[in-house]
């Protein structure tokens, strides 16, 4: 079988991978929503980094691998990533640094996504003990944790605990005060929690998702490729809660800056 190259990659010569264009082609590639490109960026970079011995790097794409076989659902080859990303960062010696802390939660987040959410939760654990001894507990990278595991308790019917996690983590993110899009996601999965917690809880959703609502539309926002990607993530929650207009309404800004990438 013949490798397939990433069409705007070009092998330099170096001991270790370009990480930044490597991540630099990535962030192209999604801001497009180019999947197909996306995984030819990858394949390439893996083999390039395989064949120069090069493990951080390697570790690298595979951390990307991670979120990108969420976006595709190929359970098989993200719990693959998932085995590789923990691997790496025990035989890296990352096991207590702030990287290592972000690919954990990136492997965890991927077993829940593939029905592993019990099995994911040591990482999550693991990942929040390296954010606190780092003092951490406002940052960015332990609100996404926070989050993350708030799911992951849900699909286990933990829905107190998953509350906690996410109330947490957006009075993280309120306070830090540069990721509304994420404070909306937050909001939305609330509203999921509190559903499936009681089905005759209407009262308490819609305030939760009208609160989401705003943070969508928070001039703070950037309207980049990240923003696209919330706005689908939240539409399909929108239209369950027969917001139709409002989903309709995401979905089409999420393709009018696909397309203007």
């Amino acid at each position: 079988m013949t490798q397939t190259e990433c069409r705007s990659c070009v092998r330099e010569p170096s001991a270790t991978i370009s990480v930044a264009r490597f991540l630099d082609r990535l962030d192209r590639c999604f801001a497009r929503n180019d999947l197909a490109e996306a995984a030819s960026c990858i394949s390439y970079w893996e083999q390039e980094a395989r064949s120069l011995g090069d493990l951080k790097g390697l570790l690298t794409v595979i951390n990307e691998q991670l979120g990108f076989y969420r976006r595709t659902g190929d359970r098989k080859a993200g719990l693959q990533a998932v085995r590789k990303a923990v691997e790496l960062v025990g035989q890296l010696g990352m096991g207590d640094t702030i990287s290592g802390a972000t690919i954990l939660v990136n492997a965890a987040t991927t077993q829940k996504a593939f029905g592993e959410a019990r099995e994911g939760l040591p990482l999550y654990e693991q990942a929040e003990g390296i954010y606190l001894a780092h003092q951490m507990e406002w940052s960015y990278e332990y609100a996404a944790m926070l989050n993350n595991q708030a799911a992951a308790l849900c699909d286990l019917e933990r829905y107190d605990e998953g509350e906690t996690c996410y109330r947490k983590a957006i009075r993280i993110l309120q306070r830090e005060g540069a990721h509304d899009g994420e404070i909306a996601v937050s909001l939305v999965n609330l509203a999921h929690l509190t559903f499936d917690r009681d089905h005759t809880s209407y009262e308490q959703v819609e305030p939760l998702l009208d609160e989401a609502w705003e943070y969508i539309n928070s001039k703070r926002q950037p309207h980049d490729g990240n923003y696209a990607f919330i706005l689908s993530k939240c539409a399909p929650s929108f239209e369950y809660f027969g917001r139709r207009m409002e989903a309709a309404a995401l979905r089409e800004v999420a393709e009018e800056i696909y397309d203007g990438n």
